[in-house]
């Protein structure tokens, strides 16, 4: 039996008689005359080829069959009533899904704040969260798989962005290394092992900064990692030092000793909510302007 076998003026006029349990009072209810309204049901009944009421002395009542049809007619028709306000506001972001992607670092840095962010500005929008490096994330943003990511830099000119978050780095070393003692900030010439680096594929924006920070003559590097937690099981291992970003240390890893930096090789590393200005998707739009007027992540 398909659905399109029945008429919403037939549903309406059985979920009246269910209710009333008499056809007078049911077609007085939907302002009809009596003898349009039985043949509404009958109509019904002989579409689904099941008697839906017995008749009583003074009315009628539901049978077993009508029962289970009367749960599921009242659902379509609370369905339909809802629908066109659900539409509309599908059409102007204020309800759907924004399918957003975040790095590792990410996730520990910003990613709480950015969906509390997403939830006051957009309060009937769902976000549906994916794990990738942030090249990866600028292919699926220019392929419309993602609306938001979270990345780094360089951004490509075909997006737009805004910066959501800043942090130094500190240096990771194993809880054995000489560097591990004591609290005094530590210079990176003090570093004579060799580094756990980021991959030039995977994490080029820190690969770069950090190579800069240590300088090109001095970066001598054991293993290459795209994420930080694999950085620090190799540090923990006693591979390497890492530099990593601050908000990394929330994760205490045991085994490893996180140390500030003299001022002097102190240096930030900043993440980027971007986003394809061609996304059609009316829930990133509502978000994007929001953003444009209002830049500030904590509002």
């Amino acid at each position: 039996m398909a659905a399109m076998d029945l008429s919403l003026q037939q549903l309406r006029g059985f979920v009246a008689v269910a209710e009333e349990l008499h056809y007078g009072r049911a077609a007085q209810r939907l302002n009809l005359t009596q003898p349009p309204l039985t043949r509404q049901i009958q109509g019904l009944e002989r579409t689904l080829d099941v008697r839906l009421f017995d008749r009583t002395g003074r009315g009628v009542r539901l049978t077993a069959a009508g029962g289970v049809f009367l749960e599921h007619a009242r659902r379509v028709l609370a369905l339909l009533e809802v629908a066109p306000e659900a539409t509309r506001r599908a059409a102007d972001g204020t309800t759907g899904t924004l399918r957003l992607a975040f790095t590792a670092i990410g996730a520990y840095a910003v990613l709480a704040d950015f969906l509390t962010m997403v939830g006051k500005r957009t309060p009937g929008v769902t976000a549906e969260l994916t794990e990738l490096v942030s090249p990866a994330q600028f292919e699926a943003l220019a392929n419309l798989e993602i609306d938001v990511g979270l990345v780094r830099p360089p951004i490509p000119a075909q997006f737009e962005s805004l910066l959501v978050h800043s942090e130094d780095l500190v240096l990771a070393v194993p809880t054995s290394h000489p560097l591990a003692l004591g609290d005094r900030a530590v210079s990176l010439v003090d570093v004579t092992d060799d580094y756990i680096g980021y991959s030039p594929e995977g994490s080029q924006y820190l690969h770069d900064i950090c190579a800069a920070m240590i300088g090109m003559d001095r970066y001598a590097v054991s293993q290459l990692a795209s994420q930080v937690p694999t950085m620090l099981a190799l540090v923990r291992a006693g591979l390497g030092c890492a530099l990593i970003p601050r908000s990394i240390m929330a994760m205490g890893v045991e085994g490893v000793r996180y140390r500030e930096l003299d001022a002097a090789d102190a240096h930030s590393v900043t993440l980027h909510a971007c986003w394809s200005p061609d996304n059609p998707n009316p829930a990133l739009q509502r978000l994007a302007e929001s953003l444009r007027l209002d830049p500030h992540l904590a509002t």
